[in-house]
C-alpha cells in the first residue's frame, strides 16, 4: 500500500466517523489510530526468546517481518519505519532475587548487553525498557512495542514437566504471567506514553502429536548422554514409556499455553483499564498441538538427522556461548549452561513458524490503522 497524506487521512476518518455515526451495527471506528504525519515510526523489541527470534537471521524474524509491512504496505515512502531491538533470549521480567545476590556476589555486570542468542536471564525486560527509554530524544516518539515475557521466569522445563506439583505449576503462572507481566506493562505504558504495545503470546511445547524418538533424542542431547546407547530408550519396551510421558507432558504443555493466555489478558486488561483506549493488545499463538515440537509439520525447530539443532544460527551459537560464558562468572545452569546455550533454538518459531507469527501480530495491529 502507498504512504497517504495527512488529507487523505483525515478524509478516511471523516468517513469513517460519518458511517459510524449513521450504522453502528455496520462499523466501529479503530480503538487507537497511529498518528499520520512526517516523523520516523519508532517501533521497539523487548524481551525473551520468543520475540527475539532464537535461532533466525534478522530477514526471518517475526518482529522484522512486521517492521518490513509497516514500511512497505502500511506508510510506504511516506514515513520511515525505525527499528530498535533490545530483547534477547533469556531475558527475565526481573531479575530473581536469589540470581541477583549471586550475580552481585561474583561481579557480573547485569546491565550488559551479550550476543541475542546467549540464552541470559540480564539485562532483564524491565533492564531493556530503561535502556532504551535512554537511547530515544523523546520516549514519547516510540509509537510501537512489541514484547514478549514470563515464560523463563516460570522457566521453560516447568511448561512441560509433570513431576512438578501442579498446582505450583499454576501459581507460577499466575505470579509471572499476571502479577510480574502487570507491573512491566504499567512501567512500560507510563516509560513510552504514547506507545501502543503488543503482548506475543505462548505456543504449546510439546503434545500427543510429538514423535517419541524425537524428543528422547532430545532429552539425551541436552545431557550428553552416550549416543549408542540411546537405543535403549528408543526400543519397543521403553518407548511405551515414552509415550506415557509424552501424554503427561502434553497435558502440562496445554496447561501452559491455556493459562499463561489467560493470565496475560488478565494483566493486559487491568493496564488497558487505567487509560481511556486500550493500548495493549494481546496476540495469542498460531502455533498449535498439530504443529508443536516434534511433530510432522512442525513450525517450530527441531534436530536434524544428526540430532543437531537445525536452525540458521546453530554454528553462530556455538562460538558466541562461548565467548559469552567465559566471561561471566556465575553460570545460571552449572555445568550445563554451554550445553543449554548451543542447543536453545530448538523449540522456537521456525521461518514458517515466524511468518505465522508475524501474520498473527500484523492482524492484531490492523484495527490501529486506517488502511485502505
Amino acid at each position: 500500500m502507498k504512504g497517504f497524506s495527512r488529507r487523505q487521512f483525515l478524509k478516511c476518518l471523516g468517513a469513517g466517523a460519518g458511517l459510524f455515526v449513521s450504522s453502528r451495527s455496520v462499523f466501529s471506528l479503530p480503538e487507537f489510530i497511529f498518528s499520520d504525519d512526517s516523523n520516523t515510526f519508532e517501533m521497539l523489541v523487548v524481551g525473551d526468546s520468543h520475540i527475539s527470534g532464537q535461532g533466525l537471521q534478522e530477514k526471518n524474524k517475526f518482529y522484522y517481518l512486521v517492521k518490513e509491512w509497516l514500511q512497505r504496505e502500511v506508510f510506504g515512502a511516506s514515513r520511515k519505519v525505525n527499528l530498535k531491538v533490545k530483547a534477547h533470549s533469556g531475558s527475565r521480567i526481573s531479575l530473581h532475587a536469589d540470581e541477583l545476590e549471586k550475580m552481585k556476589q561474583s561481579g557480573d555486570d547485569i546491565n550488559k548487553f551479550h550476543h541475542p542468542e546467549i540464552n541470559l536471564s540480564f539485562p532483564s525486560i524491565r533492564a531493556q525498557i530503561d535502556a532504551a527509554s535512554k537511547e530515544y530524544k523523546n520516549p514519547e516518539s516510540v509509537n510501537l512495542i512489541v514484547l514478549s515475557g514470563g515464560i523463563t521466569d516460570v522457566l521453560v522445563a516447568n511448561t512441560v514437566n509433570p513431576f512438578l506439583n501442579e498446582k505450583k505449576m499454576r501459581e507460577l503462572i499466575h505470579k509471572y504471567c499476571n502479577e510480574e507481566m502487570f507491573g512491566l506493562l504499567e512501567h512500560t505504558t507510563k516509560t513510552f506514553s504514547n506507545a501502543v504495545v503488543g503482548v506475543i503470546g505462548y505456543f504449546p511445547i510439546i503434545s500427543t502429536k510429538s514423535n517419541v524418538n524425537q524428543l528422547s533424542r532430545y532429552l539425551f542431547k541436552t545431557v550428553k548422554f552416550p549416543h549408542p546407547l540411546q537405543w535403549t530408550f528408543t526400543n519397543g519396551v521403553s518407548r511405551q514409556f515414552m509415550k506415557i510421558l509424552r501424554k503427561n507432558m502434553a497435558r502440562r504443555s496445554r496447561i501452559w499455553v491455556a493459562e499463561s493466555n489467560r493470565e496475560l489478558r488478565e494483566a493486559i486488561g487491568k493496564v488497558n483499564a487505567g487509560f481511556d483506549k486500550p493500548k495493549v493488545v494481546f496476540v495469542e499463538t498460531p502455533i498449535t498441538e498439530e504443529n508443536c515440537y516434534a511433530t510432522k509439520n512442525s513450525l517450530l525447530w527441531q534436530t536434524d538427522g544428526e540430532n543437531l539443532p537445525n536452525d540458521e544460527l546453530y554454528n553462530e551459537r556455538k562460538i558466541e556461548c562461548r565467548k559469552a560464558l567465559g566471561e561471566l562468572k556465575f553460570h545460571h545452569y552449572g555445568k550445563l549452561s554451554s550445553r543449554l546455550c548451543e542447543l536453545a533454538a530448538i523449540g522456537h518459531p521456525n521461518i514458517e513458524g515466524s511468518k505465522a507469527y508475524a501474520e498473527a501480530i500484523k492482524n492484531s495491529l490492523k484495527r490501529f490503522f486506517i488502511i485502505g
